[in-house]
């Protein structure tokens, strides 16, 4: 039988102690820095605020991880984590300073005061948290059991940064054509070559706190990513006056769902990461609009900005957040003049595309060369549709209970500006779906149920924060009016004689 020496094992030992550290190390910095930074742009205090501080502080922090390693370990993937972290402590510890400086002088948001809960709510909470975290243990199993699995995972997502970091360090990946025209050059290429690289410099980040390519271990990160944006979104919820039951009712909702699951459980795909981030951008927008929360806004446009970074058609969501918030700044009587005007900027903007060759526009279709062609007809997929969002097990009752509940809430769009917003953002990305399902060869992924379902899921985080907005108590929050609000003239209480 072989021996091992002693000297060899315990060197064994330490690379193996060494490396579950700095894993752990690369687990809990973007936390800490993360949830500097929000509490430092956090004006107002309120009832959630460590929840939201912890989960958003997560998805903050990743992303601020993913852009140090990229701008200082462009040379040295591997050791991704040893360049990037004191870029990333630093500004941690910069956030914690001016967070605990505006801690001290933030007011505490008017909230009304929460009866006891009864001890059968207690035991109800109780075991949702239970089921909710057996769910989180078994998901996280699955992703722990296997490498990358889905198809565009392992031949799009994981591609760039698995071969950067075997490489040590950032090549260029071009088109086809020039990797053939260009034959001494040391260039790279694969079909999904455009596709943004945010998510593959996350990818990087986990694989440095593994010090190996453990593909397991860098796909839990979706995991944590769910795990997070649950944490927020529980914390947010509680700070606009949900209950602890209805708040953690809504975090269920989220997490329970099949196809939310299996983009977790079958990890490396960019659809959870676009919708948790887009669901995030809707929480801090709503929270500003609520409560007139400036450094929610600008988490908000930071956030939104990140779209397009995870995937392309995060432009898409990034501008539908961004038209229906610079239409709200307009006053009323001057929106037909703006829509129109921002209608006119697009036809601008598409006419120059077409004339740099950025998009071929005919009658009957739409060329974008990093997407394919597009032929403009009428498909009829809304039994396909139908058939995903209804009765095949992707969704529970989620497009059952949802439509409801607008139906009999809908008189709040009229009182609840962030409710009528955020409604009206979703309308817009729908209605995208909608002609590109509906009008175009695209109807090919409602037909066969595949990216149908991931677009949809992109947008489904959203959909559980305006039901949720519906059904807060709309008094337990006091609001800013807007300035249109404002504007308007004030009619006298009738008081008795």
């Amino acid at each position: 039988m072989p021996t091992v020496s002693k000297t060899s094992r315990s060197s064994r030992t330490g690379i193996a102690v060494g490396s579950s550290a700095l894993y752990f190390f690369a687990w809990l910095l973007p936390m800490l820095a993360g949830s500097g930074v929000w509490l430092a742009l956090c004006d107002v205090r309120a009832r959630g605020d460590a929840f939201a501080a912890i989960g958003a502080g997560w998805l903050v922090g990743v992303f601020l991880a993913a852009a140090c390693a990229r701008a200082g370990a462009s040379g040295d993937t591997m050791l991704a984590v040893s360049h990037a972290w004191p870029w990333l402590a630093g500004i941690g510890a910069v956030a914690w300073a001016v967070a605990i400086v505006r801690m001290r002088r933030a007011v505490a948001a008017p909230l009304a005061v929460e009866p006891p809960m009864p001890l059968a709510v207690r035991i109800a909470i109780a075991l949702l948290l239970a089921w909710i975290a057996l769910r989180f243990l078994s998901i996280g199993e699955e992703a722990l059991l296997r490498p990358v699995f889905p198809w565009d995972a392992w031949s799009a997502w994981s591609t760039k940064p698995k071969t950067w970091f075997y490489l040590g360090h950032r090549e260029p990946y071009v088109s086809m054509l020039d990797w053939l025209a260009r034959p001494n050059e040391p260039l790279r290429t694969q079909s999904a070559w455009r596709y943004p690289e945010l998510l593959a410099w996350i990818q990087i980040w986990f694989a440095s706190g593994a010090s190996a390519w453990n593909e397991p271990l860098v796909d839990v990160a979706w995991c944590g990513a769910l795990a997070a944006f649950a944490f927020a979104a529980y914390g947010y919820w509680r700070a606009n006056g949900l209950a602890p039951w209805l708040a953690l009712a809504f975090v269920y909702a989220l997490v329970s769902l099949p196809l939310v699951d299996a983009h977790v459980a079958l990890a490396g795909y960019a659809d959870l990461w676009l919708a948790l981030t887009l669901g995030l951008v809707s929480l801090a927008w709503t929270r500003w609009l609520i409560r007139r929360d400036r450094g929610q806004w600008l988490l908000a446009v930071a956030t939104a900005l990140c779209l397009p970074m995870i995937k392309l058609e995060g432009m898409v969501w990034l501008l539908a957040v961004a038209g229906v918030a610079l239409l709200d700044l307009v006053p009323s009587r001057w929106r037909w003049r703006a829509g129109g005007s921002v209608g006119a900027i697009v036809v601008v903007g598409v006419l120059a595309a077409v004339g740099m060759g950025a998009i071929d526009l005919s009658w009957n279709a739409i060329t974008i060369p990093s997407l394919g062609t597009f032929e403009l007809a009428w498909h009829g997929v809304g039994g396909a549709i139908a058939a995903s969002l209804f009765t095949l097990p992707n969704w529970h009752l989620l497009w059952y209970a949802v439509p409801v509940l607008f139906v009999i809430q809908r008189r709040r769009f009229g009182v609840d500006r962030a409710a009528r917003l955020l409604g009206l953002m979703l309308l817009v990305d729908f209605g995208c779906l909608f002609v590109l399902f509906f009008l175009t060869t695209a109807s090919a992924w409602a037909q066969d149920f595949t990216s149908a379902n991931r677009l949809i899921l992109q947008l489904v985080p959203s959909v559980i924060v305006l039901a949720a907005l519906l059904l807060r108590p709309i008094d337990a929050v006091a609001a800013r009016p807007s300035a249109r609000d404002r504007a308007r003239p004030t009619v006298p209480p009738i008081v008795p004689a």
